[in-house]
């Protein structure tokens, strides 16, 4: 059995992380870290875990063979040294995602710039390979994923795009603070970023797309939507032919139907899934290539695509824990 921990276990994905492991075939949970509930059981924190009879613990030198960095960014590069080189490493920052001259322009300096060159960058559609080798590893954003995987097929005919994302609450973690209490987060379609969003330094590291990025928080809790549009000259049998080089990827599915409920991705298809949804359209009367790209920001967004990495890591089959469909209706 894999012996697994997490650092940061109180947090949305940390929650995630939990369910994953326990239910996990090969994983079992070792230590759930979080200094502000230690000593609590987790399922007052996370009520959909009541029964499974577990206590969070504060930071303590960990028995485990990997470990979960489920803490806000800026943090994991603070406390790296005391998790690296016993155990393998994955972490849910975006402390180690980049190359240093992409984040100190998104993020500013790093403290550790020694240590990013060791990570490996997380996306197993694109680095499947260095995965199962790597011991060090930084889990993508939810944002970056989709946008990735909908824009790498088409890196070589395209250098700019403009990005069109709309996120659930969840996505901003378990922060406080007026705007996001119900009242005020409830029945609204609120621009959270205009432009230059930190996720569009991993969508140009790993696509040589430079991605604008204008994102949107909506009515959801978990849920993302990624609508992309680009100038390409190119007709459908073409754009869907590159998009068919995902048919083999257990977690990436092409949405595009003339009948049904589902037409094009849609998140509220994919909750509670590691599945990304992905499809397109034409507009051949402008010149334009309208891509579309859908996950649960939760799972493949996050914590469901950290269990795919630890799978690759311990060579394991990929999909292993990560099987199951998406809930419906939600």
């Amino acid at each position: 059995m894999i012996k697994a921990a997490v650092v940061g276990a109180s947090g949305y994905i940390g929650g995630e992380l939990i369910r994953l492991l326990w239910e996990h075939p090969e994983a079992e949970i070792t230590a759930l870290v979080s200094r502000r509930y230690e000593g609590e059981k987790v399922h007052r924190v996370h009520p959909n875990l009541r029964g499974l009879n577990l206590r969070f613990t504060g930071p303590k030198e960990l028995d485990a063979d990997v470990i979960f960095l489920s803490v806000p960014h800026g943090t994991s590069m603070r406390i790296i040294d005391d998790y690296a080189g016993s155990s393998k490493v994955i972490d849910m920052s975006a402390d180690f995602r980049v190359p240093l001259e992409l984040y100190r322009e998104y993020y500013g300096e790093h403290l550790r710039p020694e240590l990013l060159e060791e990570f490996v960058y997380g996306l197993p559609e694109l680095h499947r390979d260095e995965i199962r080798r790597a011991e060090l590893i930084a889990n993508p954003g939810c944002n970056s994923t989709a946008v990735i995987l909908a824009l790498h097929p088409f890196r070589d005919l395209v250098d700019e795009a403009t990005v069109d994302l709309k996120v659930g609450s969840s996505a901003g973690g378990r922060k406080g603070g007026l705007p996001r209490m119900h009242p005020e987060r409830s029945n609204a379609v609120r621009v959270y970023r205009t432009h230059h969003h930190r996720h569009e330094a991993e969508i140009l590291n790993e696509t040589g797309v430079r991605a604008h990025l204008t994102v949107h928080s909506v009515d959801l809790v978990r849920g993302l939507m990624a609508t992309m549009y680009l100038r390409i000259e190119s007709d459908r049998r073409e754009i869907y032919r590159r998009l068919l080089g995902y048919l083999k990827e257990p977690f990436v599915r092409i949405v595009k139907d003339r009948r049904g409920i589902q037409r094009l991705p849609d998140p509220k298809y994919l909750i509670g899934s590691n599945f990304v949804d992905i499809g397109f359209e034409c507009d051949e009367n402008n010149g334009r290539v309208i891509l579309f790209s859908a996950l649960d920001n939760l799972m493949k967004g996050g914590a469901g695509q950290a269990v795919q990495n630890m799978n690759l890591t311990f060579s394991l089959e990929e999909t292993t824990g990560l099987r199951r469909l998406p809930i419906y209706p939600v």
